[in-house]
């Protein structure tokens, strides 16, 4: 026989029962976390990806557009290319390296009065290696360029390789 007793209470979870809700509890806390860290170190790469490639295809896309609008190579070295142009504002264009390890984009009438147009990559991708090589193939003139990037986003060092062949417009012979 079965007594059921008028002020029992059933309202409540018993000790084993609250400690299985607990492990349950942990344990899915604990995927969801790993999961955020996963997500997170994934952005951190896409973002350091994506970051290096615009940073190097803009510096390219600047080079490349002054090279092409030169008529002549002036003088190439360790990081540095200086063309001449026809331009009348500016007939002397220069590429180099700063001591930030910038890539800077220089003007000017003459060597001695070169002025700083402004930085092609920005202040959180820095600049490894940059090599120009003229060509001459006879009828014309180009440029190689090769540039090392890199960039760093919360200790996540990503660099690059990039580089590019610009033939001198103004250099053809007939």
């Amino acid at each position: 026989m079965f007594f059921k007793f008028k002020n029992q209470n059933n309202n409540g979870f018993t000790l084993i029962e609250m400690m299985i809700y607990l492990s349950l509890m942990t344990l899915i806390t604990l995927v969801v976390i790993q999961s955020m860290v996963v997500v997170l170190r994934s952005n951190r790469n896409s973002f350091a990806d994506t970051n290096i490639r615009n940073a190097g295809y803009g510096a390219m896309e600047g080079m490349v557009r002054e090279i092409r609008a030169s008529d002549s190579i002036a003088t190439t070295s360790d990081g540095v290319l200086i063309m001449n142009q026809s331009n009348p504002t500016a007939n002397i264009v220069q590429f180099s390296i700063s001591s930030d390890s910038e890539l800077n984009f220089y003007g000017g009438i003459s060597t001695s009065t070169m002025v700083l147009i402004g930085p092609l990559t920005p202040k959180d991708v820095l600049v490894k290696n940059l090599i120009f090589t003229p060509i001459n193939t006879g009828k014309s003139f180009a440029v190689k360029i090769q540039i090392t990037l890199e960039t760093t986003v919360d200790n996540q060092t990503k660099d690059e390789l990039f580089y590019n062949t610009a033939i001198l417009r103004g250099s053809y012979k007939k």
